[in-house]
């Protein structure tokens, strides 16, 4: 590896609205924690700047690790008629316009969900190259389907395959989606050059505004649609999702970033991810580290006390007396 490749920084970038200022703040430290190559970090919100939360968490930031923070400022009424759900925000479809946002000296930039936390390094990330590996040359019709060109196939971005299942694919067949692999676009490294060359947040928007009524993971299917077959495949390792599904508890240090998915976080009391504690190590180093989760009741708590054995016997004897009071009526 030469030393201009040794110095070369990761430049990342966060999108988070006020809801999710301290989580981002835990996301960070764990990064800082874990890498001592990253560049600019950059964070796009429409967050107002004397919220007194959000300057505690830069402050805190950039005297403890001397990062370097730009705050990038988005008016969020452009998103006004996107569909919202659940857990979500506005805030998701942020980066749908991160080629438009960020500095033009930006070419790549690795983009991080809030709610996650690094716990490996990232520096692999800055061996990637957007060019195809196989290097396999594209035709396209330009606007007088002139097919005698050819160029290197590139990618947008790299991220890690979702794994969904058949059922949802064919869903996003309809629309016009041709792929056979879907990414999770919670963790990207994305290709700012490519995306400002083919105007790609124009792209995003529109498709966005298409397909509105159509989307099942808001952005994310956006970004999929368009993006179709034109990504490459970043190791699990580096978006470790679903773990509490799997009910994995393997050495998290086989991750690199663990992404806690779902609208059960670890920030909850009765959240029951299996690395819940990595958020609650990193949140500790923070300003925010005297947070009390806001379902932290009585009733939970007595709830989390009892035994699942007690739980389980208790469930039971309620499921036979409702068996015998109907079959005494």
């Amino acid at each position: 590896m030469g030393v201009a490749q040794m110095q070369k920084k990761l430049d990342v970038v966060f999108t988070i609205d006020e809801n999710y200022i301290q989580h981002f703040c835990v996301a960070c430290t764990s990064l800082l924690e874990n890498n001592k190559n990253i560049g600019r970090i950059f964070v796009v919100h429409d967050i107002n700047q004397s919220n007194k939360k959000l300057i505690k968490a830069i402050k805190y930031l950039e005297e403890k690790y001397n990062a370097t923070i730009k705050m990038l400022t988005l008016d969020s009424k452009v998103l006004e008629n996107f569909k919202i759900t659940h857990h979500i925000s506005k805030a998701t479809y942020f980066r749908l316009l991160l080629s438009e946002i960020l500095p033009n000296d930006v070419d790549s930039v690795m983009f991080l969900d809030s709610d996650i936390v690094v716990v490996g390094s990232l520096d692999y990330i800055l061996e990637l190259d957007f060019l195809r590996e196989d290097n396999i040359y594209m035709t396209y019709h330009d606007g007088s389907n002139d097919t005698s060109h050819l160029t290197n196939y590139e990618y947008y971005i790299y991220a890690v395959d979702h794994g969904y299942s058949n059922n949802d694919l064919a869903r996003l067949k309809k629309l016009g989606f041709k792929g056979h692999k879907y990414f999770n676009a919670g963790i990207m490294y994305i290709n700012l050059k490519k995306w400002r060359d083919d105007n790609i947040a124009e792209v995003l928007m529109d498709n966005a505004q298409k397909y509105n009524e159509h989307l099942v993971w808001w952005d994310q299917d956006v970004l999929n649609l368009v993006f179709d077959g034109k990504w490459g495949e970043l190791d699990y390792s580096f978006n470790a999702f679903g773990l509490e599904e799997k009910n994995e508890r393997q050495n998290y240090k086989n991750y690199k970033i663990i992404h806690y998915t779902g609208s059960s976080k670890p920030w909850h009391f009765r959240n029951n991810h299996p690395y819940k504690h990595l958020y609650w190590k990193y949140l500790r180093m923070t300003p925010f580290k005297r947070y009390i989760p806001e379902d932290l009741t009585l009733l939970n708590l007595i709830k989390w006390l009892i035994p699942n054995s007690i739980k389980n016997f208790i469930k039971n004897l309620i499921m036979e007396k409702k068996i015998k009071n109907k079959k005494n009526y």
